[in-house]
């Protein structure tokens, strides 16, 4: 039986990958005898299967052909990253993967380095960012610190260059533990009435899906006590009447209750787009090319609005080029059939602003 897609052109750069990488080390070797073991497993089970995959990309595209099932992509990946050399034949099909795909089916580049210094026995603490700085945390005394703080900074510029990353400053610290200080016998007391009110909604059949509360100013006694229900459910008097009844034994004053209707198709939605803008947002701060310095989103109103925020000036000779390269590239990640196939055509606004906030598209 033909198969349902025609992946002539997939098949040379499988057939040349063994003999046109150079692989290193013991690490390298293991990487290439499983890739390859894992790509025979898969073909050998497509034959005697006789089962399509539907097309993910359209018919033609180098891009379908690795990812019909999914596996042949995430390989292609850790060969990439698993091999300092890359054939001519490898570099044309990796070079026809959208830039921000790559991104969506790789580790975040923060996980990478916690991983990579945890492995060579660093004490790391922690692995963050905010679109500019790659901050690590390193644990231990002064000494141990000032020992290997330019070690750490180093391994983690070096992961980041072998992803082509040169916009992320890296801050390396300490980590200082502080004693936290204890709350105060009011927001104690709030905390455990709100506990107790929540153990009480739920053996009551109640689906309670978050609860918590905030101060309404800074130097503010008053709180607003808020409880979030599936939209569906109607008894937010009794929901009331419970939380109130918990506040009171708990000589709790000056607050008051809001319960939050929440759609939960909606929300699950919007759950699909997370792994979607965490990809965008790693992409486009992680290059200087881009010149992207925040992101958000907004759901509403609709449609969805993806705001990117940028250091190009309005009057940059060429501002227009920049602009139109974000836009493609965005564009091009997301009218993927993959990403569109996860998001149900959802439709989307892209925003653009410049280093003053004004919009430049």
């Amino acid at each position: 039986m033909r198969k349902q897609y025609e992946d002539i052109e997939f098949d040379n750069p499988l057939k040349k990958l063994d003999s046109h990488f150079i692989w290193e080390t013991k690490q390298k070797q293991e990487l290439k005898n499983r890739i390859l073991t894992d790509i025979e497993k898969f073909e050998f089970n497509e034959q005697n299967k006789n089962l399509g995959f539907s097309n993910r990309y359209k018919k033609g595209s180098v891009i379908r052909k690795l990812t019909y099932s999914g596996i042949a992509l995430l390989l292609l990946f850790s060969l990439f990253i698993g091999s300092a050399y890359i054939s001519p034949a490898m570099a044309e099909v990796v070079s026809k993967i959208p830039y921000l795909s790559k991104i969506f089916h790789s580790e975040p580049i923060n996980h990478t380095i916690w991983k990579e210094l945890i492995q060579k026995d660093y004490k790391i603490v922690g692995v963050g960012g905010n679109g500019s700085h790659i901050f690590i945390s390193i644990d231990g005394s002064e000494q141990y610190f000032q020992d290997v703080h330019e070690e750490v900074k180093e391994i983690a510029a070096d992961i980041l260059k072998a992803n082509d990353y040169d916009s992320y400053k890296i801050k390396v610290e300490r980590q200082i533990d502080r004693p936290v200080p204890p709350l105060p016998e009011r927001d104690q007391a709030i905390s455990e009435a709100l506990k107790e009110s929540y153990d009480h909604l739920i053996k009551s059949q109640f689906i309670i899906l978050s609860h918590g509360y905030q101060y309404t100013a800074p130097n503010s006694d008053k709180v607003i006590i808020n409880i979030d229900i599936p939209n569906n459910e109607k008894r937010t008097e009794e929901i009331k009447k419970i939380v109130n009844e918990s506040l009171k034994e708990k000589n709790i004053d000056s607050y008051s209750i809001k319960v939050n209707k929440i759609d939960l198709a909606q929300r699950e939605k919007e759950a699909k787009w997370n792994e979607i803008f965490d990809a965008i947002f790693e992409g486009l701060t992680a290059k200087k090319e881009y010149n992207v310095t925040g992101f958000a989103y907004s759901f509403h109103p609709a449609p969805l609005q993806i705001i990117i925020k940028t250091s190009i000036k309005a009057s940059d000779k060429d501002a227009i080029e920049k602009v139109r390269k974000i836009e493609e590239t965005i564009n091009e990640f997301l009218n993927s059939e993959e990403i569109q196939n996860q998001i149900n055509g959802d439709p989307y606004k892209i925003i653009i602003r410049g280093k003053n906030k004004q919009r430049l598209n």
